[in-house]
């Protein structure tokens, strides 16, 4: 690198390539220790866009080669590092403080967060502070629709991780009410605002 080029200057261009996408800095990591090292700066993943792994759960897995940048995103206080590996670990090892500290933090800005970590609380046995920050998700979007729309795509993004299957959420207590639905729907959506919480819940116990 020229020396008439002041390495914060650099780093800054890269940060902000970052928000293209994680997979944009490839070629900066694959250029030598000193452009490796301004990727990996703190000021860069923090901010570098990781919505792939969003949208393609199997991404953050522990076998997967992209785990060890998602990790180094999440040390650097990455928000959707923080949502991915929260769900991840919610989902995979079943209830822990960890998992639901790293979901409610994310759920500041991420509104796929904000909805998995009302599910999940919900699914520990927290139901009255699960439902409150469910119904704060549903502020959040424009309409009904687009809330199954983002429920749906993390409940994909958990299958595509994979689950062990022990069913560790089948034991919460404190869950909320039958509807007036009986989870019954005639047309799609199979989900209305009275089961919301409901359905995704059984989803996740049936999942997980």
């Amino acid at each position: 690198m020229s020396s008439f080029v002041p390495i914060e200057l650099v780093t800054e261009i890269i940060r902000r390539i970052g928000h293209n996408g994680f997979r944009e800095l490839g070629p900066f990591i694959a250029s030598g220790p000193e452009w490796r090292d301004m990727v990996f700066s703190a000021q860069v993943l923090r901010e570098v866009c990781l919505d792939e792994f969003i949208f393609d759960g199997s991404l953050c897995n522990c076998d997967s080669p992209y785990r060890p940048f998602l990790l180094r995103c999440l040390v650097a206080e990455n928000n959707t590092a923080k949502y991915v590996e929260g769900v991840r670990r919610a989902a995979q090892d079943g209830p822990s403080v960890e998992s639901l500290d790293m979901l409610g933090e994310a759920a500041i800005k991420c509104i796929h967060s904000r909805f998995a970590f009302g599910v999940f609380l919900i699914c520990c046995g927290s139901s009255s502070i699960g439902t409150k920050v469910l119904n704060s998700f549903m502020e959040k979007v424009p309409n009904f629709i687009e809330a199954v729309n983002i429920a749906e795509q993390v409940m994909t993004q958990i299958r595509q991780m994979g689950t062990p299957g022990k069913h560790a959420y089948r034991g919460f207590r404190g869950l909320i009410d039958i509807p007036e639905c009986r989870l019954f729907h005639p047309t799609a959506p199979d989900v209305c605002e009275a089961c919301f919480a409901l359905t995704y819940v059984f989803q996740i116990s049936d999942l997980c």
